[in-house]
């Protein structure tokens, strides 16, 4: 892999008001495209180019200001080593992957699927999500090659930065074991993960997945894994009793087995049963909940599945989250890790194109400690300056644990939507009741579990007062009870294992 800096720069060591992060992209996985000119498919090229563009313009903005440019960037990736995928896929699946690299278009346009799960192609259904060109092997393998490279980038010396973007696609966080689904072929962030455990560059590693799908094929390939703690936050209820894709992820699902009894509680769904979930929701999860959990865990390691599909305006996620709340989940989770353990985020889903673009440059901003610059449009949200806010931390005991520190500081970034440290619980924020719900019901399922059971590290939440309506005969008749109201740790569903 090539640099656009000199090797001295990753040695430089930067101050907290000036970080530096490392860039990984490479132009060649824009060469995975649906093969028909009329296609009307949501992950496509302009995707990743899209966001590139917009990172471009931040970096001039910010290297005016500090005389030097913020990214270290790597823009030439050796594709990920066929050995390194087998960590995590089957060969009979890979080598299938691979024979689409030397097949006709002719060929290629006939293909449904990849699923070694089913033997006979007549059995295979065909499914829409997914197209194959002659380049679809390479870019999913230079997919895997950018997060293990994100990875290897923050860990090359003592002083190298240790904030990495990676500027991928295919995504990967639904490709199973032996099955491609869901516009991804190889899961590049569990590969990514594996590889650092197999070569012994991290000892436990995180995931956090906020993509607004469930990361099935992630679940699946960590679920029995005790050194990866896989954190997913997706939409899990629809109207009219549907499931929202891929139709798995629910609290129950804690990871382990009666095999492997030390990866019980590694496995995390917090499955919003509603659409429309905001910054509010997002920032009580994360204080609330997630933070809390990376803090426990003690990883060395925090890998996020960015899927960018929860903002305003995506094609796809019917939710509501801004720039600005991005910009305040990445600042919580580098507060609370310290400045010694690598976060690296990784791109996953996400298909509106502008909103992509405005969000991931809210990231980076994150990832480099810059301000938050909500003047660039009134339509990404707004954080109030420091000023504005009253420093929980400062009037907390100077002799507390540095860690708990860490971990008070990464909910403090949350306070302009959600105070985790108000006088009363329920004047933390302005939080649907549903999301609460949702969030008390995966605490209350960790808490049953032997990792978590008597870790102080997190409560349930008490409900929000909210305003009811008065119920008469025909209101009732009404609002009979649905599917929706079905509480979700009523439904059986258990882990794919696909």
């Amino acid at each position: 892999m090539s640099s656009t800096i000199d090797q001295d720069t990753s040695k430089e060591v930067t101050s907290k008001a000036h970080q530096k992060a490392w860039l990984l992209y490479d132009s060649r996985m824009e060469m995975h495209a649906d093969l028909d000119p009329d296609s009307h498919q949501i992950e496509r090229p302009e995707r990743i180019i899209s966001i590139i563009e917009s990172l471009s313009g931040l970096s001039s903005k910010i290297q005016t200001n500090r005389n030097s440019c913020p990214f270290i960037t790597i823009e030439s990736l050796e594709p990920a080593s066929l050995e390194t995928i087998e960590l995590v896929h089957s060969k009979e699946y890979i080598q299938r992957l691979a024979q689409t690299s030397t097949m006709k278009e002719e060929q290629l346009k006939e293909i449904k699927t990849i699923d070694c799960t089913i033997q006979e192609e007549k059995n295979m259904e065909n499914d829409e999500d997914m197209y194959f060109n002659s380049h679809t092997f390479l870019s999913a393998r230079l997919a895997c090659a950018g997060v293990i490279a994100s990875i290897e980038a923050t860990l090359s010396s003592a002083n190298a930065p240790k904030r990495a973007l990676a500027i991928v696609r295919p995504p990967g966080h639904h490709a199973c074991f032996q099955k491609a689904m869901g516009f991804c072929f190889f899961n590049s962030v569990v590969v990514a993960a594996k590889h650092a455990l197999h070569t012994g560059k991290s000892k436990k590693v995180v995931i956090l997945d906020w993509d607004i799908h469930h990361g099935n094929g992630t679940q699946d390939l960590t679920y029995e894994d005790e050194n990866i703690l896989y954190i997913s936050m997706h939409r899990y209820g629809k109207k009219c009793g549907d499931l929202f894709f891929p139709g798995s992820g629910t609290p129950k699902e804690v990871g382990g087995n009666e095999n492997n009894l030390e990866a019980i509680g590694t496995n995390v769904n917090l499955a919003w049963t509603c659409a429309h979930m905001g910054n509010s929701e997002y920032a009580a999860a994360m204080s609330e909940l997630i933070l809390p959990l990376i803090h426990g865990f003690g990883a060395d390691l925090v890998l996020v599945s960015c899927g960018l599909d929860a903002a305003k305006g995506d094609l796809i996620g019917d939710c509501d989250l801004l720039p600005s709340m991005y910009y305040s989940m990445t600042q919580s989770i580098l507060e609370t890790v310290g400045n010694t353990v690598p976060v690296v985020v990784a791109l996953e889903g996400g298909y509106n194109t502008s909103v992509i673009a405005e969000c991931m440059s809210a990231i980076a901003l994150a990832l480099l400690n810059e301000d938050w610059r909500g003047e660039q449009s009134a339509s990404i949200g707004n954080i109030p300056k420091s000023t504005d806010v009253v420093s929980i931390v400062e009037k907390m005991d100077r002799d507390c644990d540095k860690e708990i520190m860490q971990l008070k500081k990464g909910r403090e970034a949350l306070i302009p939507v959600y105070n985790y440290y108000a006088s009363e619980s329920t004047n933390r924020g302005n939080v649907k009741n549903s999301a609460i719900k949702d969030i008390n019901k995966t605490i209350r399922c960790l808490k049953s579990t032997p990792m978590w059971h008597d870790r102080d590290l997190f409560q349930t939440i008490p409900l929000q007062f909210e305003k009811v309506d008065r119920v008469t005969r025909q209101s009732s008749r009404r609002n009979k009870k649905s599917v929706d109201d079905v509480d979700i740790m009523d439904i059986s569903f258990q882990s794919m294992t696909l």
